[in-house]
């Protein structure tokens, strides 16, 4: 039954994307405001490049590590509590972080600041699914990752601008001001009893998975700038797997695992899952080498070097709301694979770019691979949002969190493997070394598209047609 477009419940599925869409462009746009303010930390402080970068990259690190327990945590305990408690311990982090008077206060102040974003971020896409209207859940999704996309693209032009106008605290300050504007409304409108499902939380699961996830998101993260064969690396891939292949068995035996034993065994849920880690694995180390590519080989200026590396958040952030209206409306895994394969043309076309490429021709290899991201996303989560339980909606969402981060670490720290060693002197050498990276991770969105395709034949009634209950 279609819900009026005037009604108090249209309304209110407005009022509440509304202000999660905030909270999401306040994420994104945050992470690029505070990139760009590690050069003056740094001189503040005097700390070196290697402690300093922790300060960025301790977002995507520690949030993918937290989302998936957090994530249950919500189903546990409500989803709205938790969304709110996470945007304002992220607002009250930021404005501790730009009262610091050491390097060590800030880490702790970032760190608080990750809590509340792994906190808000898987649920987030879980309340906006249960209270968006079944033919609306992928339109609503794709809003949110609109957001998102608008988020990347002014976070570093606002960073620059209150660096510019009050050094780098105003950066911290500016988040801290964006996350109460957020937070007030939060507080307000997702009021109502929830109810406690009463279950257990598997302490010993999340201890496990906090201990391995990191430890290999760390691995990959210093393997690339220490060299993989650093004792030090080593010991942190080998504490991975050990935190990991604990997990596993802890999943198998618990009475009531982290990951409940009906998504574990949901075969047909697996996949949008297995596609997005692959397509993120391939498309993620384009974020990287891109700009080393214009900046060392075409030797284009700053500011037609970051002009052009916004190609990629504002296509996306344009299609999202399209392909995840479209994801409403017609099979959402014919969507997923459209996407999967319109990326994977902009990852072969980005490998295809030679020493003397025209900055037109880097501008349309991003374009492709952003209209790929936005396609694929939102039917990706319209998907997980269809074949998950209602009651696990927000372990849902700290899957999706964690996933796709997790696998585009990986993925780029399998480019910066296969490119060591290769890259000869010049541009030539790097252009070949990047040719060589890119091709051999092309297979990956490619194998995605099957699976995409393959697997809609056994599961097209329930992804296409399953609506899921809204409100909570």
């Amino acid at each position: 039954m279609r819900i009026p477009f005037f009604s108090p419940a249209r309304a209110r599925e407005v009022r509440v994307l509304s202000v999660l869409s905030a909270g999401t462009f306040l994420f994104f746009n945050s992470y690029g405001s505070i990139n760009v303010a590690i050069p003056s930390i740094q001189a503040e402080f005097g700390s070196s490049l290697s402690a300093v970068q922790w300060i960025a990259t301790m977002g995507l690190v520690l949030s993918s590590s937290l989302a998936l327990c957090l994530g249950r945590a919500g189903d546990i305990l409500g989803r709205n509590r938790l969304y709110k408690l996470g945007v304002t311990l992220y607002g009250a982090g930021a404005a501790l972080a730009a009262a610091s008077q050491t390097f060590p206060q800030l880490v702790a102040c970032r760190v608080v600041m990750t809590v509340g974003l792994a906190m808000a971020m898987p649920m987030s896409q879980a309340i906006t699914a249960a209270v968006a209207q079944p033919e609306r859940i992928g339109w609503s999704l794709g809003i949110l990752l609109s957001a998102a996309g608008v988020g990347r693209v002014t976070g570093p032009a606002l960073g620059g601008f209150f660096i510019h106008l009050a050094g780098w605290r105003a950066v911290f300050l500016a988040n801290a001001v964006i996350g109460l504007a957020v937070s007030l409304p939060a507080w307000l409108m997702l009021r109502g009893r929830e109810r406690r499902s009463g279950e257990s939380f598997d302490y010993p699961g999340a201890v496990a998975l906090i201990l391995g996830y990191p430890s290999i998101l760390v691995g990959l993260s210093l393997g690339a700038n220490s060299g993989w064969r650093s004792p030090f690396v080593f010991g942190w891939f080998l504490l991975g797997a050990a935190g990991v292949a604990a997990f596993v068995l802890r999943q198998a035996r618990a009475p009531r695992p982290l990951v409940p034993k009906p998504l574990m065994t949901n075969r047909p849920l697996a996949i949008p899952f297995l596609t997005m880690m692959l397509f993120s694995a391939a498309y993620f180390p384009i974020l990287m080498l891109s700009p080393l590519y214009m900046g060392n080989v075409l030797d284009l200026p700053p500011l037609h070097l970051g002009l052009i590396l916004t190609t990629l958040p504002v296509v996306a952030a344009v299609c999202s709301p399209i392909s995840g209206r479209l994801a409403d409306l017609l099979d959402p895994r014919s969507v997923m694979a459209a996407g999967h394969l319109l990326g994977a043309a902009g990852i072969l076309f980005y490998a295809g770019l030679q020493d003397d490429s025209s900055p037109a021709m880097v501008l349309l290899a991003l374009a492709l691979v952003g209209i790929g991201v936005g396609v694929t996303l939102p039917a990706t989560q319209r998907i997980v949002f269809a074949l998950a339980p209602q009651e696990h909606y927000g372990l849902a969402g700290g899957m999706l969190s964690a996933c796709g981060p997790g696998a585009g670490a990986l993925g780029i720290g399998v480019a910066v493997s296969l490119m060591e060693g290769m890259a000869g002197a010049g541009p030539a050498g790097f252009v070949a070394a990047q040719r060589v990276a890119m091709l051999s991770l092309l297979p990956l969105p490619v194998l995605a598209v099957v699976l995409a395709v393959t697997g809609r034949l056994r599961v097209r009634g329930k992804a296409a047609g399953a609506g899921v209950a809204g409100g909570e």
